[in-house]
């Protein structure tokens, strides 16, 4: 059977594994490495348990395939710090967490019938430099009228995400982008922001990483002002689905299980086999693309991959 366990923990002998951020511990792409390099990383390592995570994300589907450990000196020191799944302490997060976290919250509640907002500020209506709390009033109104509206004609309240952006260093004006539910029309929408006329209002539009470029597009790094919150949202959005096992099947259905580090060994000495393996896995699901990460401290290995469940790509095609 699947081994599950909550996003970075495992047991074994009744002790847990320690969570740690295993994406900066292994930084270094495997890429085109020669044969006997990588045949040379095999014989200095030593055993461990690989774990693979799936997020579920809307359409989208992320696997993470990384080594666990009981002790944090075991761990590369570049990934010596403590990461949680979805945590809520945004002020915290570093950008690379940030856009990986807003973009599967993003995919995971909205789609090509809802809508992406960029609100504008003409110059009468402008912040001030720095006032955020100004900024942050202004989309609170906002969002005030669109649910008064919605609520005129039957409808619940808007579900969203929202970002603000500003920099007097590169000369940014005062904007916000919003992610929203399709119920109430664009038009309304935009009238009820009534603080600029040079808004930009349309439909989302998925691609093959369905809405990962527009999430990564609206939490690009910045500099953030103090008390800044990288994004708001409204209540009740659905958290993306995490689940950790550390054994396969060969094939969905089929075979016996192995543990995961056994096909980590043939997708690093042939990274082919990604595509392959993967398709094993998640049939349902059409591949995107995959990388393999090492670090000289221990010659593990930590591979991302990214799906695309196939039954929305079969219906663009027979539309």
């Amino acid at each position: 059977m699947e081994q599950r366990g909550q996003a970075g923990k495992g047991k074994k002998k009744g002790k847990n594994f320690i969570p740690y951020d295993y994406e900066a511990a292994y930084n270094k792409q495997l890429g085109e490495l020669h044969e006997w390099v990588i045949r040379n990383m095999f014989t200095h390592r030593k055993k461990v348990v690989y774990a693979l995570k799936e997020i579920k994300a809307g359409d989208q589907i992320e696997i993470e395939i990384y080594p666990q450990f009981r002790k944090m000196d075991e761990v590369p020191k570049e990934g010596q710090r403590i990461v949680r799944d979805n945590s809520r302490a945004q002020k915290n997060l570093n950008d690379k967490n940030a856009r990986k976290y807003l973009e599967r919250k993003i995919n995971q509640n909205f789609g090509d019938k809802d809508i992406w907002m960029t609100l504008t500020y003409d110059d009468d209506h402008l912040p001030q430099d720095g006032d955020i709390d100004a900024a942050e009033k202004d989309m609170v109104n906002y969002i005030k009228r669109v649910n008064y509206q919605r609520g005129k004609r039957g409808m619940a309240n808007a579900k969203y995400i929202y970002v603000t952006e500003y920099s007097p260093r590169a000369e940014i004006r005062w904007h916000h982008h919003i992610v929203m539910d399709g119920a109430l029309d664009m038009d309304t929408l935009e009238k009820c922001w009534r603080k600029g006329r040079r808004n930009e209002v349309r439909r989302l539009q998925k691609d093959e990483n369905g809405l990962s470029g527009l999430a990564n597009y609206i939490v690009k790094q910045k500099d953030r002002l103090k008390s800044e919150k990288r994004w708001h949202c409204s209540q009740g959005l659905k958290e993306p689905d995490v689940r950790v096992v550390h054994s396969k099947q060969p094939e969905k259905g089929k075979g016996s299980y192995k543990p995961i580090g056994k096909y980590v060994d043939r997708m690093v000495r042939n990274q082919d086999m990604v595509r392959e393996i993967l398709a094993g896995w998640y049939p349902e699901s059409s591949f995107t693309d995959a990388a393999i990460y090492y670090n000289d401290f221990n010659y593990m290995f930590y591979i991302h991959a990214r799906m695309r469940r196939k039954k929305d790509n079969e219906k663009e095609k027979s539309s």
